[in-house]
Order: C-alpha cells, then sequence, then structure tokens
C-alpha cells in the first residue's frame, strides 16, 4: 500500500542520501572477502595438518569457520538478493527467492556465536577440570556439533517457512515486508500493513540475538572461571615451592621435588597461553556482534541508527573469519606482529613530532 511505501522511504530507510545508501551496498562486498580469506585459511590448514585434524579444537574451529564462510558469501552479496524495485535499497537485483536463500544462510550464521560458546567449554575443561582432547572428543564434542547445527538449520528452515527473510536495511534476513508495518514509528493509525513477516521482531529476537548474547555472557563467566583457577593453581604453586624451600633450603632440595615443582610450572604456563588463546577468540566474537546488536537495539526500539553505527555493522558483521583468522595466527607470529605494531607506532610518534622544516623558527634554531 502508500502507507507502507511512505513509512518504509520515511523510517526504515533512515534518511540516508544516495551516496550512504551505495557506501552501505558496497562496504560488505570487500569486508566478506577478508573473512573468506580467513576462514578458508583456517579451514584449510587444519585438513592439511593430521595432528590438528585429530584434536576437538581444531575441528570446533573448522566447522565454526565454515559456518563463517557460508555466512560471508551472504553478507557479501550485500543488497544483491533484495527484489528488484525494493525503496530505499541500493542495487537490489534479486527476488524473493533469492531474498529468501540469502536470509536462510545468514540466520544460518547463529552457528558461529554458539561454536564460540563451544569452544569456550572445550577451554574450560582442559584448564580448569583437566580433561584430556580423547575424552572431549569422545564425549561432549558429538553433542556441541549437535546442538549447535541443529539450532541453527532448525531456525532457519522454520524462518523460512513462516515467510520471515525479507529486506532488512542492509541484507536479506528476518524482517516483516514492508520493512517497518509492524511497528508504530511515527505511524498514528497503528495499522499493521505487513504482506510477510508480521511476527518477524519477536522471532529475530527470540531465536538470533537472545542466544546470541547467551552465548556473550556464557563466554565471560567461562573467561572468568578460567582466569580464577589459573590464578588459584599459581597461588597453590607458590605456597608449595616456599614450604619446600622453608624446609629444607634451596640447595638441600632433592632432584624430583625440584623436578615436580617444573612440571607444574609447565602445566600452568600451557594453561596460562590456552586461556589467553580463548580470550582472543572471544575478543574477536564481542568485535564482531558488539556494533550490529546496537544497531538492531536501536532499529527495533526506536525506528532509527545513525550512519557511522551502520557503517560498522557492514564492516563488522561479515568480518569474524577474518578476525578469526588473526586470532590463529598470532601465537606463532607473535614476535613478528608486536615487532610490526612498535615500528608503526614509533613511525608515527615520530612524525608527529618531528620539526616542520619550513618553519622559520626552526630554521633559525637550527642555523
Amino acid at each position: 500500500s502508500n502507507l507502507a511505501l511512505i513509512l518504509n522511504d520515511r523510517v526504515y530507510t533512515m534518511g540516508w542520501t544516495a551516496t550512504q545508501q551505495k557506501i552501505l551496498s558496497i562496504i560488505p562486498h570487500f569486508t566478506a572477502l577478508f573473512s573468506l580469506f580467513g576462514s578458508s585459511y583456517i579451514i584449510v590448514t587444519t585438513l592439511r595438518d593430521r595432528k590438528r585434524w585429530g584434536t576437538p579444537f581444531y575441528r570446533l574451529l573448522c566447522a565454526m569457520c565454515l559456518v563463517d564462510l557460508f555466512n560471508s558469501i551472504a553478507s557479501g552479496l550485500s543488497t544483491w538478493p533484495i527484489p528488484v524495485g525494493t525503496p530505499g535499497v541500493y542495487a537490489p537485483l534479486g527476488t524473493v527467492g533469492t531474498c529468501e536463500a540469502q536470509g536462510f544462510f545468514v540466520q544460518a550464521g547463529i552457528a558461529s556465536p554458539i561454536y564460540n560458546f563451544m569452544l569456550s567449554v572445550q577451554f574450560l575443561l582442559r584448564t580448569k577440570y583437566g580433561w584430556n582432547e580423547r575424552r572431549i572428543g569422545r564425549r561432549v564434542e558429538p553433542i556441541m556439533h549437535a546442538i549447535t547445527i541443529g539450532f541453527a538449520l532448525g531456525t532457519s528452515f522454520l524462518f523460512l517457512s513462516l515467510d520471515l527473510y525479507n529486506e532488512s536495511s542492509l541484507w536479506c534476513w528476518v524482517n516483516a515486508s514492508p520493512s517497518g508495518c509492524n511497528k508504530n514509528c511515527g505511524n498514528a493509525s497503528k495499522v499493521t500493513t505487513c504482506e510477510r513477516g508480521a511476527s518477524a521482531e519477536i522471532y529475530r529476537w527470540t531465536f538470533f540475538y537472545g542466544p546470541l548474547w547467551l552465548c556473550v555472557v556464557g563466554c565471560m563467566v567461562i573467561m572468568v572461571m578460567i582466569f580464577l583457577d589459573i590464578r588459584a593453581k599459581e597461588n597453590k604453586m607458590k605456597k608449595y615451592e616456599f614450604s619446600i624451600l622453608a624446609c629444607h633450603g634451596e640447595n638441600r632440595t632433592s632432584a624430583i621435588e625440584r623436578k615436580k615443582a617444573e612440571d607444574e610450572k609447565r602445566r600452568h604456563a600451557q594453561s596460562r597461553a590456552v586461556a589467553y588463546q580463548a580470550l582472543r577468540y572471544v575478543g574477536a566474537f564481542y568485535l564482531t556482534w558488539l556494533f550490529p546488536t546496537v544497531n538492531r537495539v536501536l532499529q527495533g526500539s526506536i525506528c532509527h541508527s545513525y550512519f557511522w553505527l551502520m557503517v560498522m555493522h557492514t564492516i563488522c558483521s561479515p568480518m569474524q573469519g577474518f578476525c578469526n583468522f588473526l586470532v590463529y595466527i598470532y601465537p606463532r607470529n607473535r614476535d613478528r606482529i608486536i615487532q610490526i605494531a612498535t615500528s608503526f607506532t614509533n613511525y608515527f610518534a615520530w612524525n608527529s613530532t618531528k620539526p616542520d622544516v619550513d618553519d622559520p623558527k626552526t630554521t633559525a634554531e637550527n642555523t
């Protein structure tokens, strides 16, 4: 109806200019390429290394990257799959069918946050409870895959059957059609004129952002548990070393006791390294979903967002594969990365403080 189209133009396009609409449409084409590269690199290197593929951590990571791969492809298509003629959208070239296909894979991307949570659980079992990889692989890993894949595909097919995949400002996803028809965004008549997905908002928050932020909170709690456990073990080890020295003295400590203390230090160092790597993956997870969540909250609550926030959404949402790639290569390239970062920092610091050769005062002082 004309009312729905007016509502869509005035509210859900949020007053973006043609240039802004073009920017929001083009950015995902490029950010998704970074994610595709990062996810593909992790998958290929994992599959080529039998030792890595034999561990639950790398199999879970590989599954998460596979999800990110398909999600990046779907998000990277940006506005192209949106039906032709959709108002307020730059370069809509698709049909209802292409829009539903894109929305299906975007929704299936909920598996990625759940896999992030499963990775944190795996880290917790290894560091705090001392489970070995074989035990995790046999008892827990199949359940992790079943829950993650089952929820992602189940909700994706459910939404497809309910006609919930429609134009959603940046790409096709769970939304009512026409956009804004199920909201009172300056619509005094409060008349619902939705052709598809009138209850999309409920499903969006119940089956995507709700589980997403449960995973966020769950990861945060697990990280706290891991670091508290490591701290407690380190304090216990220090007390043990002090008691040995107090009883026997530094020179009289037996070789067996020294070896036992060294083994404990080595185990704690490994646990700490595992914990920090887990924290990096969680950090990549948070960076990916912070701006998209804030953006969708504003769109859902006040029917408005900000252009800079929309830009950050289009940058971060398709980029988790690349963020995971950076975390993946960090341990082996730590010194090189720190050296490059230090060089850049020193370069910019020197350029910001060096004297201006054209400044007469500086020239006079030097002469």
